[in-house]
């Protein structure tokens, strides 16, 4: 009689321990992506900026966090680095989660737009809604990072360049 109540707690003791370590193995390592400085695409100034409007900078953040910003254009031409460095530190601070926030952050004569997200480890790969269909892969090469966008045809890549802070 007492080994038949015993089984069930022993088989629940075991089956807890089994499947908390299979959920902690299956977790995936946060690894330094790159926290120092941020990244401007490519064209923020020139060609891309005007066709689209603005200009585009991210910046990636421990714990998954990933904040963008997009500046018009060509106002964007008149922010500096070092403006774009403290409005990255004070979007950070005023929430941990996913948001978009239009503000002049007390740096700037017109407001901006910031998008606070994450970003997902999905089989290697690092991913982020990028609003498209599917969601974007960002592949870091030297000093640079690529967006790629699934297109019906082709991918579409946008390339960033970092800036060191």
């Amino acid at each position: 009689m007492r080994v038949t109540r015993a089984f069930p707690l022993l088989l629940v003791i075991i089956v807890t321990t089994l499947f908390s370590g299979l959920a902690f193995s299956g977790q995936e390592k946060e690894d330094i992506v790159v926290y120092e400085g941020y990244f401007s695409r490519q064209g923020n100034n020139g060609k891309m900026a005007e066709m689209s409007g603005f200009s585009h900078y991210v910046k990636f953040y421990p714990n998954n966090r990933v904040i963008r910003l997009y500046i018009s254009y060509p106002y964007s031409k008149q922010v500096s680095a070092e403006v774009i460095s403290k409005i990255f530190k004070k979007v950070s601070s005023q929430t941990t989660g996913s948001a978009y926030i239009r503000d002049t952050f007390g740096l700037l004569d017109k407001p901006i737009v910031a998008h606070l997200d994450v970003f997902r480890r999905i089989d290697g790969e690092i991913k982020f809604d990028c609003g498209a269909s599917a969601p974007c892969t960002i592949e870091f090469l030297d000093g640079l990072i690529q967006v790629v966008k699934k297109g019906i045809v082709k991918d579409h890549i946008i390339k960033y360049e970092h800036v060191n802070e």
